[in-house]
Order: C-alpha cells, then sequence, then structure tokens
C-alpha cells in the first residue's frame, strides 16, 4: 500500500520540487505518512476559480487507529478551512459532520466503524464567503483485527424486547481494555447506528421502533495493549413489530412509527400536508413523511446561516446545540400551492436572530417541492448574543393576514416586561409589511400555541424548575415573567425573605393551570371530536421530560381533570391528520401515529 500511495504522489500533477514551496514539500511528506497507516489520495483537479476564493486541491485523508487526519493544498487568502465527513453506505441519514480548521492537516477523533465508508470534503473560508468545496474522496476505516466470537455478552433484554443491555466477556484476554465506540447494526451491517461515546465495557440500550422486529447485531470497537479489536454479535430479532397499543381512561390507541433520525439533535416542528405529515428538522431540512409511512427528504433548506457559524471561531459560544427550527406552519392559496412559515434561529455573523422567514410550497400530486426564495417579515428585537433552547416560537394563523407568534424570552427574563422587545411576548405580525403589535408580555418560554372553537387562545409555558404553565392569552394581559412563577430557579432554594412572594403568582393574571414538578411542557393541540367524539373540546398537550401525552379535560377555560397517557419519549410537537390520525414528533426524529383501536370503532358503530 505504501508503494501505491508513492505512486500516486509521483504520478500528480504537483509543481516540480524547485518550485514547492516549504509549505507544499510538508503537504507532500505528510501525505506520504499518511499513505503507510492506509490512504486515499485525489490526484490534483484544475483550480476552480470563483469571484472570492479558490478551493482545496490534492485532498487526502488516512486513518489509523482512533484518527482520521485530512490534507489539503492550502488557499492563499483563506483564513479557515472546514472540513465536513459523513458515511458513504449504510448510516442514515446521510448528513455531513463539520469541523473547523485554521489550516492543512485537520486531525479528527476517529468515530468511524470498523470496516465502514466515509467521505471527507474541504471548502476555504474567508471574510468574503466560502469556495465550493472540494470533491469529495472516501476512505474505508481500517478493519480492526477480529475478536473472538464470545468477546460479547447478551446480559439481559426486557419482556417486551425494546431494550438490551450487553457488556465485552470479562475472561482474559479482555481485561484492562479501552473501549471506544459501540454500534448497533442490522444483521446484514448495512444498517447501523453510532451510540454515544462511552467508554465502558457496556451499553443498556432502548431499541429504535424502526429497528424492532429486526434482526440486529451489536458492534464494539476496542483497544488491548496497543492492539484494536472489533467484537459483533448477533442480538436475533428484537422488539415488538410495527404497532403496539397504548391503553387510556376512554380508549385504546394503536400506535405506529417512522423514524427519520437526525440523531440527539433537539428542536423541529410537523405540520399535516393533506395525509402526508411536513418534517422540518432542527437545523432547517425538510422530510414528507407519506401516508404509506415513506420517507422522502426535499430539497432546500431553512435559511439559517448555519454554515457561517460553523465557520466561527467562537462557535462554541454561540450554543450552537440550541440553534434551531421552532416552528413551521402552512398557509394553503390554491390547490397545490402553499406559503410555508417557519420560526427559525438565524445566524448574522455576529449575533443570533430569532426569525419568522416565509416561502413557497408546491405539491403537483406526489411531487412537493420548496422554493429556494425566502423572504424576512420578522427578525425579533433584540438580537442575541447566543442561541438560546427558551425560543418559543410557535404560530397560528389570525385572519387572511397575520400571525399570531409567541417568542420566549431567550434566558434574557428582563426583555419580558420591556414594551421595545419581541422577546417573553405574544406578537401579531401582519405578513405582507412584518408590522407587529404586541398582544401579552410575561412569557418565559412558551411552547404551545392554539385555539378553541369558543375563541380562546391556549398556550403552554415552561416555568423555571417546577410551575410549567397552562395559559389563557388576551390582549393587554401580563403574565409576570420574570416577577412571579410557580417555580425556583435551577439548582437553587427559596431565601427566606422570598418565602412568602414566591409562588403565589399574585399581582399578575394567573395560569390556568400549572404543574409542580415541571413535566417539559410542550406543544398543545384542541381534540377533533370528528375522530375522538369521547375527548371533544379536550386540549392535548405534549411533554418532554414526561415524556406522556396530557388529556386536559375542561368546561369552558375550567380546568376539571388531567389525564397522563405515557408514551416513553420526549415529544416535541402535536399534530391532527385529517384521516384521524394524531402525529407526534419526538426528539431525535421519531414520529409516531396514534389512532382508535379497531375495537373501539366497532363498538361506536354497533351504537350508532
Amino acid at each position: 500500500m505504501l508503494d501505491n500511495c508513492r505512486n500516486l504522489l509521483k504520478n500528480s500533477d504537483l509543481p516540480p520540487p524547485r518550485k514547492i514551496r516549504s509549505r507544499t514539500s510538508t503537504l507532500a511528506l505528510l501525505l506520504m505518512a499518511l499513505a503507510a497507516a492506509g490512504c486515499m489520495y485525489v490526484k490534483r483537479t484544475p483550480d476552480i476559480e470563483l469571484p472570492t476564493l479558490g478551493r482545496p486541491t490534492e485532498v487526502a485523508i488516512g486513518a489509523a487507529n482512533r484518527r482520521l487526519t485530512v490534507a489539503w493544498r492550502e488557499v492563499p487568502d483563506a483564513t479557515s478551512y472546514t472540513i465536513a465527513v459523513r458515511p458513504k453506505n449504510g448510516l442514515v441519514p446521510f448528513e455531513w459532520r463539520e469541523y473547523t480548521s485554521p489550516s492543512s492537516p485537520y486531525t479528527i477523533k476517529m468515530w468511524a466503524m470498523s470496516g465502514m465508508q466515509y467521505e471527507v470534503r474541504v471548502a476555504a473560508v474567508n471574510a468574503r464567503g466560502q469556495s465550493e468545496w472540494s470533491a469529495p474522496v472516501s476512505i474505508t476505516a481500517p478493519v480492526l483485527q477480529a475478536a473472538p466470537t464470545d468477546a460479547i455478552h447478551i446480559a439481559s433484554s426486557s419482556s417486551m424486547g425494546e431494550v438490551v443491555a450487553v457488556n465485552l466477556s470479562r475472561q482474559h484476554p479482555f481485561a484492562n481494555r479501552s473501549v471506544w465506540h459501540w454500534f448497533i447494526c442490522s444483521a446484514d451491517g448495512l444498517d447501523c447506528k453510532v451510540l454515544p461515546y462511552r467508554d465502558r465495557p457496556s451499553w443498556k440500550y432502548f431499541i429504535e421502533p424502526a429497528m424492532q422486529g429486526k434482526r440486529l447485531s451489536v458492534q464494539v470497537d476496542y483497544d488491548k495493549e496497543g492492539v484494536s479489536y472489533s467484537a459483533t454479535a448477533v442480538l436475533g430479532v428484537v422488539g415488538v413489530g410495527a404497532t403496539r397499543t397504548l391503553t387510556t381512561h376512554l380508549y385504546d390507541l394503536q400506535s405506529s412509527w417512522v423514524w427519520l433520525r437526525w440523531g440527539r439533535a433537539r428542536g423541529g416542528a410537523i405540520a399535516p400536508l393533506g395525509n402526508d405529515l411536513l418534517v422540518a428538522t432542527p437545523h432547517g431540512r425538510f422530510a414528507l413523511v407519506r401516508s404509506t409511512g415513506e420517507v422522502a427528504y426535499l430539497e432546500g433548506n431553512v435559511p439559517m446561516n448555519k454554515a457561517e457559524l460553523l465557520a466561527h471561531p467562537d462557535q462554541a459560544n454561540f450554543r450552537l446545540n440550541w440553534f434551531r427550527v421552532a416552528d413551521i406552519l402552512l398557509k394553503r392559496h390554491s390547490a397545490g400551492r402553499y406559503e410555508l412559515f417557519v420560526t427559525h434561529h438565524y445566524f448574522t455573523g455576529a449575533c443570533m436572530r430569532f426569525r419568522l422567514s416565509a416561502t413557497t410550497l408546491r405539491q403537483q400530486g406526489s411531487d412537493i417541492s420548496v422554493s429556494p426564495e425566502w423572504r424576512t417579515i420578522l427578525d425579533a428585537e433584540p438580537c442575541m448574543r447566543t442561541a438560546s433552547e427558551q425560543a418559543g416560537g410557535r404560530m397560528l394563523t389570525d385572519g387572511s393576514d397575520h400571525l399570531l407568534v409567541v417568542i420566549g424570552d431567550h434566558r434574557q427574563g428582563e426583555y419580558a416586561q420591556d414594551p421595545a422587545s419581541h422577546l417573553g411576548k405574544l406578537v401579531r405580525v401582519e405578513i405582507e409589511t412584518g408590522h407587529t403589535e404586541v398582544l401579552a408580555r410575561g412569557l418565559r418560554n412558551p411552547q404551545g400555541l392554539t385555539r378553541d372553537a369558543a375563541g380562546h387562545l391556549w398556550e403552554t409555558e415552561h416555568g423555571p424548575e417546577g410551575g410549567d404553565e397552562l395559559n389563557v392569552l388576551v390582549a393587554g394581559g401580563n403574565y409576570g415573567w420574570p416577577q412571579v412563577t410557580y417555580g425556583v430557579e435551577y439548582g437553587r432554594k427559596v431565601n427566606v425573605s422570598q418565602a412568602e412572594a414566591v409562588g403565589l403568582h399574585d399581582g399578575f393574571i394567573k395560569p390556568v393551570f400549572a404543574w409542580v414538578p415541571s413535566i417539559g411542557i410542550s406543544s398543545v393541540i384542541v381534540n377533533d371530536e370528528r375522530w375522538f367524539p369521547l375527548w371533544k373540546d379536550d386540549l392535548l398537550i405534549g411533554s418532554l421530560d414526561g415524556q406522556a401525552l396530557f388529556r386536559i379535560r375542561r368546561d369552558g377555560t375550567d380546568v376539571q381533570y388531567v389525564e397522563r397517557i405515557e408514551v416513553g419519549s420526549r415529544i416535541r410537537d402535536l399534530a391532527q391528520m385529517p384521516d384521524s390520525r394524531l402525529a407526534l414528533l419526538f426528539d431525535g426524529g421519531q414520529v409516531h401515529f396514534l389512532r382508535r383501536s379497531y375495537a373501539h370503532c366497532a363498538d361506536e358503530a354497533k351504537q350508532d
């Protein structure tokens, strides 16, 4: 292999030695060093001269043990480089993982699965923009030495088959090992999930619904006295199949699901499009979940300026994990033509905007397209130093010309009472002009917004530690944050001097209902009584920490009781489908559909 890589370098069109600058000489030596570990090299392609910046060429990658090293010919006026890596086969979704480096080469901690193929691409960045990507190059992660067949032991599994616990054998010679990655795969090895990094010899894992009912295997890559091993064990068929039953007070529900798999990112939103479901991922991609269960990703992204954020030298200070899409809303204009509204973060280069954007979505038969022509309707004031999980962002239409948007305080509580700020407010926005009117204030982190048949505007809101709220919003209302709350600050007990004031919520509009301790409240919808008549006029509320669906029986604006329906995952958004299904978006990209069991349908038909 070393001779082959040297020949590639020798036969490439690198300048003659006497014309090579010292940096290029260093690059050539590095490429040869990479060849010793296993490398892939792309011959120099003609430079593509862009208006502002050329692109890196002569990209080479090498992998050894736990490191992936990327080298390239540098661009003279570049200030930094973006390196992107993704699996070429097997892992879903096929999304790039991006890194930033000031210069060549760049070393990435190896997260590749033994024997898996990966692609790498490089782009140059300066103050004027980013070059187009260099041509991707591919590499196969080194195949590690095979461990004995009994190296992995299946410790246990739940009676439902949804949770498995596995560990490496404790027998010699596998003591004192260094574990570095776990994977769970289909038995053929073509569909694998990289589990979060933990350097330990055991793992307890929930089998995702998309993988349940399939023949699965577990693989772990680890080190022992300087030698790298890969161990595999077959789990067999795991899980309960494609559906399960949820028992509630009035209905048994049949649950089915699809898995979009966007990893650990949180956020995103859903909106019905006929009997299909439009899904926005946390970082701005769109997917369509067909009524048949098929998933198709659409062209086009929400304009968030993510590339500049990733290339920024202080990107860690901007809280990338909270940089997200908050909500989507479809407004039908004519057959096959919709206006698509999105609330999301936008990186300006110096600060974070919370933005309301719009574009056109077209539907022609089964073909869906999102226009790349976006317009900004609202930039919330002020522009913030970082993104925040307290973004809010849920929307409703308000007549034909306006939207209602609830915006969180972004961890800047003082703005919730500031009349000059949009943060911590219910805002009415004119779609055509972007003109705004603040209707209510004193909100902390609004997660849901809906309107019932009587016109009441219901809002769900995260409190601090304790005190999640269900509110009825009225024009001119002040809901008290940060002056009053039923919760307390995280990690703090109430001071004695505050004991009489905290928890009373006096002087402001009080919640209709509050949860202490918090449930991590999320989206809210009004039940469609055509499909769930025994839930007539009830509110359905999702929860994150509670991992449950809550049914609120009410009389007008008075809450009669609350039923908790366990679902076992963090519910980010809810939607009622025209074909009777309830759609639940879980963090991580799982979509569940709930419908009444057929037994209930038959019983009601007999009564009718």
